[in-house]
């Protein structure tokens, strides 16, 4: 093959790649209802952490066993369990990005994204602080 045909065929693979991991991310925020209804899919949940409710985790005994609580945009709250350790800063998390798929009264977790508190806010904050005294 010529050294032309070759470039070009990588070009057009990582172009082809790209697109498609543009539109598998693409997925819309369901809800526990929506995944209940169907209980072997994965589903994509966006929800808020319920603080008053117990999270588990022991590094020492299963590092890739924990769980907490979610409350999705509708307001039902599950017990959600993850297979991958504790992200530091977990607690502080403004809202969680998850995927996975309902398992009877539980949400079993394979990918958990927790969404903290933008250091840029504070970055913000000044700047504006700093404009107003202009």
């Amino acid at each position: 093959m010529k050294p032309k045909v070759i470039v070009l065929l990588v070009l057009l693979a990582v172009a082809i790649a790209g697109i498609m991991s543009t539109y598998s991310g693409a997925q819309k925020s369901s809800t526990f209802s929506e995944a209940t209804e169907n209980p072997g899919e994965t589903f994509h949940i966006t929800g808020f952490l319920v603080k008053d409710k117990p999270m588990e985790y022991d590094p020492v005994k299963d590092a890739n066993y924990f769980s907490f609580y979610l409350k999705d945009k509708e307001g039902n709250i599950r017990k959600v369990v993850s297979t991958e350790p504790k992200q530091q800063d977990f607690e502080r998390a403004e809202s969680v990005n998850m995927y996975g798929h309902v398992d009877g009264d539980i949400f079993r977790a394979t990918k958990v994204i927790p969404k903290c508190p933008s250091k840029y806010k504070d970055e913000q904050n000044n700047a504006s602080a700093q404009a107003s005294q202009l």
